[in-house]
């Protein structure tokens, strides 16, 4: 069962971290991302800990793993001698062959017997590198959702590069929601920000999502190299069911390269205040096109 509190939706979490890292080079050891250590400790402890902090520690956590999956194991298996998050870990035996979409389904379906009905579920991409504190602001929102079907957090202040998994968006609603209509890295027009690699699917837009990604295993390789948020745009493409969720700065590093996890040091050596719009961004541009890693 996920967490929850008095007030809030009860959450669940699913990690995508059966990628391997390969631009990172020698930095990235031995594999997967999501144990590259960043500042003394590994990615999926800042994870972790800002789970337990917005959430509690009896929260129903997923990590699908592919690559180098037992030190996955024994990293948690290590940490449960100081914590009472016992995190699921499901493979992802396709890491190899199909992008990460086929990650997300892997833990959707493992998921699916262990929810209630109202349960939300985030999705957290491995090489996503916040500081606890940030992170947890996203968490704490996903428990908020109400009758909204799914939220993307959005760096709507950081300066758009042609990597970035770009957000097109229309006006606000009524209630001053702004629903995104396009999601991807090129074929965006207008963008109002970046997508960051953490998003809050309700059941009913879980059921979306879940649906399309198994129209894409049915695709065979045809679908091999897509990334789940290609889901994400043909269920838009349908209808809006995505509002934006604004992050609370743009601290935050996508970790696929060298530059990435420098970047990422220095925002543990000197954290940022939230910035004004307008400021720069967190970490250096990103110029030219780019790969994310299969399964990540």
């Amino acid at each position: 069962m996920a967490a929850t509190t008095s007030g809030r939706q009860a959450v669940a979490v699913v990690v995508l971290a059966a990628g391997h890292g390969r631009r990172l080079g020698p930095a990235g050891g031995p594999g997967p991302k999501w144990l590259i250590d960043v500042g003394g400790e590994p990615i999926a402890e800042r994870h972790l800990s800002a789970i337990e902090e917005a959430l509690g520690t009896d929260t129903e956590v997923v990590v699908v793993v592919g690559h180098a999956a037992e030190r996955v194991e024994r990293y948690c298996e290590a940490r449960a001698l100081r914590s009472r998050l016992r995190p699921l870990l499901v493979t992802n035996d396709q890491h190899a062959q199909r992008n990460n979409w086929y990650s997300l389904l892997v833990g959707l379906d493992a998921l699916e017997a262990r929810l209630g009905d109202d349960d939300v579920v985030v999705v957290l991409n491995s090489d996503l590198f916040g500081l606890p504190e940030w992170i947890g602001v996203l968490l704490s929102a996903a428990t908020a959702l109400g009758d909204v079907p799914g939220a993307l957090a959005v760096d709507v202040v950081r300066p758009l590069t042609d990597e970035a998994m770009k957000v097109a968006a229309g006006p606000s609603d009524p209630d001053g929601r702004r629903w995104c209509t396009a999601i991807g890295k090129v074929g965006v027009a207008d963008p109002v920000g970046e997508y960051v690699g953490l998003s809050a699917l309700a059941p009913s837009g879980r059921v979306l999502v879940h649906d399309a990604l198994r129209s894409f295993a049915d695709c065979g390789d045809d679908k091999a190299d897509a990334w789940y948020e290609e889901a994400f745009q043909d269920v838009s493409a349908a209808s809006p069911f995505l509002t934006l969720s604004p992050t609370p700065s743009s601290a935050w590093v996508e970790i696929d390269d060298l530059d990435d996890l420098r970047a990422a040091e220095r925002l543990v050596a000197a954290p940022l205040t939230p910035p004004t719009r307008g400021s720069g961004p967190a970490s250096r541009p990103r110029a030219g096109p780019g790969t994310r890693s299969r399964g990540s």
